[in-house]
């Protein structure tokens, strides 16, 4: 065993108490590494500053600068001490955090893909246990001192990032109400089904794939109707009471991390005191494209349904956009495609016709990366991975992949289907795997995206690539030429009904919970502050009249599961 001196085995010492089962956290003695100058206060937080400069006088690389004392050495000194101590408390956490990440993961995959009592109660308690090992490092740190005297950027970050725990921050029994409203909501969410329009006896219809469908085939406009107004019932309403809760509780977790809302917090990570603002600038310079894009498919549908239900002048009624919640347009491309007749665009007919499965997707999409020279995926993956919807147990279906913190387990979760948006899904799953498996030794508070946007964009890139008519024509997934203007037009529409109208509707998404979180609105608004933001920003109205009985963002997963949609 290496040497590490003794101050630095006091600081790993204190660490093993710390990952201990109560959590304990004894009082460190730090002084021998304070500078005598009174200009560092004690400071863990240090939020305020997106942009540190690794400068001051204590770690200047310029060995003239005035430290303060008189031979130059001694609080230099004491700061590379400090340093050596922050370097190997951060090592030392660095394999408490992961293990513990591990655990929890393991317990909310076994949740997401078993979805019982007894599942849900180990998940909470997992949630608790890796909450409580936050909330001591978050002690710990808190008795370091002056960050600002660490002299490089890497560890700075990493004690910053260290610094922001997010709802662990709150005491046990807050944190449990908290997972419990979001597990409570989920619940609601993920167990919801209507019944049909045509068979008020045919119920159990759930979103997955039953609304989905309908959304995106039929062309009734009362059976859309139907379905969008039960969904919203059976969800938004029955979790309003729920979300309000929720949303004290997570701006007092916001406020013991020292922002000042959940809004501020979720913005951090961006590095940025002006996200909001940024936002809106980047919105504005895409809004003339919109613009056009609305009113080109507000004609085509008013010649579908007729001047009686699609004023020309009016928001488009968000249930005949063929998505549950208008994020997404593509589903109206036969609709409303400038060059009819060019249907190899979508190539689901071929794929069932080719006899595709899911587990061949997985396998196409893995050529995909092999041949951009990523390493093919490891067994485990394979194993491990839930690629369709089981018979035997409920799954929560919403695609997401998943790393367990230790290094070589990643998985995807996915109820797939052979078509083509599960298709480009499949490999925008597969990216984020991969981007876990190119960071994977990094340490585990560097083990994320660059920014919370980063992994999107990837995925997102990746998709576009893969969507590309040349690209599916070289699947055998295309049989006609694909070098005509009419391919390039129709493609390049369908590609801004996907992408173009998802931006107002992301942005429409957080924008409503910053203005919730920093009380801009009560309860009491809720719903038509939603609405009008769709309004203002989508250009889309709900198909009926809608009231504060309502809570139409809870139709939507990220609301009640209270993940951020800016990313």
């Amino acid at each position: 065993m290496c040497d590490i001196g003794t101050s630095r085995k006091v600081l790993v010492l204190v660490l093993v108490f710390l990952v201990g089962p109560s959590y304990a956290v004894p009082q460190l003695d730090l002084s021998q590494y304070q500078p005598d100058s009174d200009s560092y206060p004690p400071n863990p937080s240090f939020i305020p500053d997106p942009n540190y400069s690794p400068l001051n006088k204590y770690n200047s690389p310029n060995p003239s600068v005035n430290t303060g004392d008189t031979n130059g050495t001694r609080p230099r000194n004491a700061n590379r001490a400090f340093t050596g101590d922050v370097r190997a408390l951060l090592q030392a956490l660095d394999l408490q955090a992961s293990q513990q990440c591990t655990n929890n993961v393991a317990a909310q995959w076994n949740f997401e893909t078993n979805v019982n009592q007894a599942t849900q109660i180990e998940a909470l308690n997992a949630q608790q246990i890796y909450a409580d090992f936050q909330h001591g490092v978050w002690d710990l740190l808190n008795q370091v001192g002056d960050i600002g005297r660490v002299p490089d950027q890497q560890t700075y970050r990493q004690l910053r990032f260290f610094s922001v725990i997010g709802t662990a921050a709150m005491s046990p029994d807050q944190l449990d109400r908290y997972n419990r409203l979001i597990n409570d909501m989920l619940a609601i969410y993920n167990t919801a089904s209507i019944c049909s329009y045509n068979d008020q006896f045919r119920c159990g219809l759930r979103l997955q794939p039953d609304l989905n469908q309908i959304m995106a085939k039929s062309r009734n406009w009362d059976e859309l109707q139907h379905v969008w107004i039960e969904w919203r019932r059976q969800t938004g309403q029955k979790i309003k009471d729920l979300y309000e809760q929720m949303v004290q509780l997570s701006n007092t977790a916001a406020r013991l991390n020292n922002f000042t809302n959940t809004g501020e917090y979720w913005s951090f990570p961006f590095e940025t005191n002006s996200l909001e603002s940024d936002l809106e600038s980047a919105w504005n310079d895409i809004k003339p494209l919109y613009d056009q894009l609305h009113a080109y498919v507000r004609r085509r549908l008013r010649e579908y349904y007729g001047p009686e239900k699609i004023n020309k002048q009016a928001p488009i009624p968000s249930h005949i956009l063929g998505n549950m919640w208008g994020q997404s347009w593509t589903n109206i491309f036969d609709l409303s495609q400038p060059y009819p007749g060019q249907h190899f665009l979508d190539v689901t007919p071929e794929m069932v016709k080719q006899g595709y499965t899911p587990n061949e997707i997985f396998h196409l999409a893995e050529e995909f990366f092999v041949s951009l020279n990523f390493t093919a995926l490891p067994l485990d993956f394979w194993q491990g991975s839930v690629l369709e919807e089981p018979s035997d147990r409920v799954v929560l279906c919403q695609p997401s992949a998943w790393d367990f913190c230790n290094r070589r387990d990643f998985r995807i979760k996915m109820c797939t289907n052979v078509n083509m948006k599960d298709l480009i899904t499949v490999h925008h799953e597969m990216a984020h795997i991969h981007y876990f498996m190119s960071y994977k030794n990094q340490p585990k508070v560097f083990r994320d995206g660059a920014n919370p946007a980063f992994h999107e964009a990837i995925g997102e890139a990746v998709g576009l690539s893969v969507g590309t008519p040349k690209h599916l024509q070289a699947l055998g997934l295309v049989q006609a030429s694909v070098d005509d203007i009419a391919v390039d037009v129709n493609y390049l529409y369908k590609m801004a009904l996907e992408k173009i109208t998802f931006l107002p509707f992301a942005f429409v998404m957080d924008k409503w919970r910053y203005d919730v979180f920093n009380r801009r609105i009560g309860k009491e608004q809720y719903n038509c502050h939603w609405h009008i933001l769709r309004e203002q920003f989508q250009g889309v109205k709900p198909p009926v009249l809608r009231s504060e009985i309502d809570f139409d963002p809870g139709s939507k997963y990220h609301i009640p599961a209270n993940i951020p949609y800016l990313r």
